[in-house]
């Protein structure tokens, strides 16, 4: 059967994914991903039930704004409204697209292999497509965006790394769900502690007290939402950077080790062979080889 070519393409819009195959590995792989503003997802062909399409590879469907009638040949009938995501398995016959009168945008993910069909052999998604609520939608619309179109030292991720990730978002996609969204302040104050450890010089006791908290809970709480502590994120954040500049750029150590915090060039050679194995000489000459 012949694929629909209206499957794979974006619209701009306030954040704009377009990613053609960004991870592919022998378990699995990411056909397309992207976001389509002012969608008309299938009812650009007809609204149900004068067209349904059959899903060649599995799909999540990640509302952004609006309103949305959506049906499957699972029995699933719904109205997704902003922070819905649908998870549907291949070979599901869909129709979904704008209430009357209403806008709707999205964010898609076509995926497939080995690992997914391990999945849906336990139940995930399962015989019936499952209908999660995540919010908020900034937060999780930017957790997908950080493995389809990374940025930065994500860049030097490998593939397999990428989709475990893949996995990863499903499983806490899972439990947000099941909670009810208890743990959406966590999600938003995890974002903020993450972002004020990469994007300030600043120790972190004067971190923990820029977020009205003492170390000791600051490092508490950032431990458990986590699973290491700051310190430790900061520092394995810091190697995946200086990686991507040994790759990308023709700097020297000393450079490279000032722009991610360092003042020894000495400690910081010895902190990434600790973390990678290898020095940075030896790393920028075994990648670029």
């Amino acid at each position: 059967m012949k694929e629909d070519p209206n499957l794979y393409f974006s619209t701009k819009g306030p954040v704009t994914i377009c990613t053609h195959q960004p991870i592919c590995s022998a378990l699995g792989e990411i056909i397309f991903s992207g976001t389509k503003w002012n969608s008309q997802a299938t009812y650009g062909h007809a609204p149900a039930p004068d067209f349904m399409r059959k899903t060649p590879h599995n799909l999540l469907i990640y509302t952004l704004e609006g309103e949305a009638d959506y049906r499957d040949s699972t029995g699933i009938q719904t109205i997704l409204t902003k922070g819905s995501l649908v998870w549907a398995r291949k070979n599901v016959d869909q129709s979904y697209g704008p209430r009357p009168g209403k806008k709707w945008s999205e964010f898609f993910m076509w995926f497939r292999g080995p690992l997914f069909d391990a999945w849906q052999a336990q139940g995930f998604p399962g015989k019936t497509s499952l209908v999660l609520t995540l919010e908020p939608v900034d937060y999780w619309l930017d957790r997908f965006r950080r493995i389809v179109a990374p940025e930065g030292s994500a860049k030097s991720e490998s593939d397999l790394l990428r989709l475990c990730r893949v996995q990863s978002l499903l499983a806490e996609a899972l439990q947000a769900h099941e909670k009810g969204g208890h743990d959406v302040k966590d999600a938003q104050w995890h974002a903020k502690a993450c972002r004020r450890l990469l994007e300030r010089n600043l120790p972190l006791p004067a971190i923990a007290e820029s977020m009205n908290m003492s170390y000791s809970l600051f490092r508490q709480r950032f431990l458990a939402l986590s699973g290491k502590p700051p310190g430790k994120f900061r520092s394995d954040e810091a190697i995946r950077c200086a990686c991507e500049l040994l790759v990308q750029t023709n700097e020297s150590i000393g450079a490279i080790a000032a722009q991610i915090g360092f003042e020894d060039p000495l400690h910081f050679s010895r902190r990434f062979k600790e973390k990678t194995g290898l020095s940075p000489v030896s790393f920028r000459k075994q990648v670029r080889t």
